[in-house]
């Protein structure tokens, strides 16, 4: 691979991880919405929500991604 072409997986990976970020941190704060917190507790729920998101759909992916290899290994 290229270096330019690999600046440029590395930029769109980069692009997807910041709009995944903050998708995931929006919808937590609209999920925390409807809590009577501070602002301060409702941005760092927020972010910790967002997090745990975030983890749970590298897992997901990850979990998917083995069990593709598992069916052509078996195959």
């Amino acid at each position: 691979m290229r270096p330019t072409q690999l600046i440029g997986l590395f930029m769109w990976r980069s692009g997807l991880l910041l709009a995944g970020s903050y998708t995931s941190f929006r919808i937590a704060r609209l999920a925390l919405a409807y809590l009577d917190v501070p602002l301060e507790l409702e941005i760092g729920l927020g972010l910790v929500l967002a997090g745990c998101i975030l983890v749970a759909v590298s897992l997901i992916v990850e979990r998917v991604r083995d069990a593709r290899d598992e069916d052509f290994s078996n195959a």
